[in-house]
């Protein structure tokens, strides 16, 4: 079993796709480069942001109990279009109710009513701080996986009698 990727080697992986994608260009079979077409094939995500905001990360949060709220109290904001370069084809065209804020239909009959995700940042060391964090704890679980020792004197997890063994 592959040990889990870092938080580093996971940035690195998607700077190397943006810089692929912001590059334009693709060689083609002949070795000539073509412009870099839209792939239609469900391995690009509906939702997204093809724009950065230098020194920030951003993030698309579903309008779903209190989960805004929370994002705006862990110092996220609302991105503005002006941030981004205009807004896209997937924002949703009747935002003037919202001002400033952009958002996008995420689930058009949820619950018999349409949800909205809404167009968040946060500070990029906030974030690459909290990545770390959840690292670390998946690191520790990791751990105790390959130890055998997963959840202790716990009864929550089940132990087989001969431990846990990785080959």
């Amino acid at each position: 079993m592959p040990a889990a990727l870092t938080y580093q080697e996971k940035v690195e992986r998607i700077n190397a796709k943006l810089l692929e994608k912001q590059e334009g260009s693709s060689p083609a079979v002949d070795g000539a480069t073509r412009k870099r077409r839209n792939v239609f094939n469900g391995t690009e995500a509906k939702l997204g942001v093809r724009s950065q905001i230098p020194g920030y990360h951003l993030h698309i949060f579903t309008d779903v109990g209190s989960r805004v709220q929370e994002a705006i109290d862990s110092g996220y904001e609302f991105v503005t279009p002006t941030e981004i370069g205009g807004v896209s084809e997937n924002v949703v065209s009747r935002n003037g109710d919202l001002g400033e804020r952009i958002r996008y239909l995420v689930n058009p009959r949820a619950e018999g009513t349409e949800q909205f995700g809404y167009l968040m940042k946060v500070r990029q060391e906030w974030f690459e701080e909290d990545q770390a964090e959840l690292q670390a704890k998946n690191n520790r679980i990791d751990s105790a996986i390959r130890k055998g020792k997963m959840g202790g004197d716990s009864p929550q997890f089940y132990v087989p009698n001969g431990g846990i063994k990785l080959t």
